[in-house]
Order: structure tokens, then sequence, then C-alpha cells
């Protein structure tokens, strides 16, 4: 459930090499791989799987929300593994797929075809307009939250027309002065997230209620419950980017 195992007492630190040994002893381990120019192992365990002594396991957004070091290697393991796990079998031929030995990959023993992981981008943007900014709650999400509007490019889209689509299909209003403030990793599955602001440019909000629950304008001393420290949505809004 997108959580790290790290030792109990300490400030996320990773567990030793001998805990990694113990859940391969026990079949605790569903998935692992190692890239060793990047010093790191990575297992997937089974839900059942107990908690080792003298350890813990934390969410994977406190890392973001603390800029751990260890954040970046944490999320790629995350994307990684998460790939794995829907990387079985060949869409070409549906031939078992294997690891490629020279690449981050995975190769198709029967007709050679070879999968790379793959990444998908997506904008996130905070729109002005005067002092206040625009924030939304997200049908499909079972939240009080209220945050930026946000979603996956398309084929053929530059970053701009994506804001742009997003913008006008969710709310209904045209933007102008788009600008990038940022990007992160999420891997959630396998996110690349670029940090957008745009300023209002004519139109009113008219809601696309299969997707935007409720949106309004928003004073920056009188904020909705919003996402939490370690979300690049928390940096925009806060305007830490």
């Amino acid at each position: 459930d997108s959580e790290l195992l790290v030792k109990a007492e300490s400030s996320i630190e990773l567990p030793e090499t001998n805990i990694l040994q113990k859940c391969f002893e026990q079949n605790h381990a569903k998935d692992w791989f190692t890239e060793a120019d990047k010093d790191y192992t990575a297992a997937l365990l089974e839900e059942c799987a107990p908690t080792p002594a003298k350890h813990k396991w934390i969410r994977l957004r406190e890392l973001f929300a603390v800029n751990a070091k260890i954040a970046p290697t944490a999320a790629r393991a995350l994307a990684l593994l998460n790939w794995r796990k829907t990387s079985r079998f060949c869409g070409c031929c549906g031939g078992p797929l294997q690891d490629d030995k020279y690449e981050t990959a995975r190769l198709c023993s029967l007709c050679g075809n070879v999968v790379f992981p793959r990444i998908s981008p997506a904008i996130i943007i905070l729109v002005s307009k005067g002092d206040k900014i625009l924030l939304a709650r997200h049908a499909r999400r079972n939240t009080d939250l209220y945050t930026c509007l946000a979603g996956f490019m398309e084929h053929g889209e530059s970053i701009e027309k994506c804001a742009e689509r997003e913008v006008k299909e969710e709310t209904g209003i045209e933007i102008k002065n788009i600008r990038y403030c940022a990007s992160q990793a999420w891997p959630y599955p396998d996110q690349l997230i670029i940090a957008l602001r745009a300023d209002w440019k004519s139109g009113e909000l008219t809601l696309q209620e299969s997707e935007i629950d409720d949106a309004k304008w928003f004073s920056k001393d009188n904020l909705p419950p919003i996402p939490k420290p370690g979300s690049v949505a928390y940096q925009l809004i806060h305007n830490i980017i």
C-alpha cells in the first residue's frame, strides 16, 4: 500500500541487508530487483508479511514532506515495482517478459520485444484571479480536500495546450500567462507531475460535474482543507514554488 519499511528509532533510515534476506527466507517477497549502479535493492512484500522487530512502516509521502534524501530513490523503486507488476507478459505476442541484462527494461523471450517503464506526464495548475486562487474538490476522490486543477497530457499536446484544455473542460474558464514552476515524480503509479501557474483570462465557473464536485475562488488567508506538505499542490498553494 505504498508504504516503506524503515528503522523504528531513526530519522528515516532504511533496513539492513539481513532484514531483506529474512523476507526472502520466509517467502514474503512477491517481487524484487536490484539496481547495482544506484546501490539499492527493492522488494514488494506480501500483505500478510509481519513487521520486522525494531522497524516500522511509513507512508512514502512522508519522505516528500520532509524532503528526505532517499525520497527520489524510494519513488523510483515504487514506480518500478508497480511497472513490473503490470508488465509480466508481452503486449505483442503474449510471451513472458524477463529483465533485460543491460537496460531498465523487460525483454520478451519469444519475439524480442523490449518493454520500458512507462512515465505518465500530468499537469497540475494553480489559477489566480487578482488576489484569489482557484481550488476544486474532485468528484472521483473520497475526500473533502480542495486542491489545484490537474489532468493527464494527451498525445499531440504541448504542456500549455494541456493546461488550457483541462481548465476549460473542468471549470469553463480560459487562462493566460501559463508558466512552469517545478516538477515531481509521483509513483502512484507512474506520474511525472508538471506544476504550473496561470492567470484567469475570461469566463465564469461552469463545472464538469463528472470530474469536479465543487470549485471556488479562495483568498489565501481563508483557505479550505488542502493537501498536506510534500505535494506540489501544497507548494503551489503556499507559493513555495
